[in-house]
């Protein structure tokens, strides 16, 4: 048997792989104010906080993703932070968009090979504000199936 949860769940935005094989993927939830979801992204707006965690690992069923932040800020929701497709000079330019808007100074920078996960979440500075944290694949484990 199920219960309700009102703050929802972590999703992946449909228009990406679920195998996380896009260039870029979005995973969305909500900032909330019981410390759950994704409520410790606001953290990102500072450095000492950054320095503390600049890593994190993302569990699927299938992989291990160890996932180092290279840049996080504040965003409306018309700007390129959620994009999902792009050639080859479209996403080099992407990638150094997001690193020039970043609240922290990352002592990384993802190239044009990798793959971005980026993690978005409401926050308040004003009307249609969204906080992202982008992330790169630094290093994948797949599982097997057993």
């Amino acid at each position: 048997m199920s219960s309700f949860n009102g703050a929802g769940c972590i999703f992946l935005d449909a228009y990406c792989a679920s195998d996380f094989s896009d260039r870029h993927s979005i995973l969305y939830g909500h900032h909330m104010n019981d410390g759950s979801m994704f409520y410790d992204l606001m953290g990102y707006k500072d450095q000492s906080f950054y320095e503390e965690h600049p890593v994190a690992l993302f569990v699927t069923p299938t992989a291990y993703y160890k996932i180092q932040f290279f840049s996080g800020y504040v965003a409306h929701i018309t700007e390129n932070a959620w994009k999902l497709r792009f050639n080859e000079d479209e996403y080099t330019g992407w990638l150094n968009e997001i690193q020039s808007k970043s609240c922290f100074q990352a002592d990384c920078a993802p190239s044009s090979e990798d793959i971005v996960i980026t993690l978005s979440t409401c926050t308040y500075e004003f009307a249609s504000a969204r906080f992202v944290l982008h992330g790169y694949v630094s290093e994948l484990i797949t599982l097997e199936n057993k």
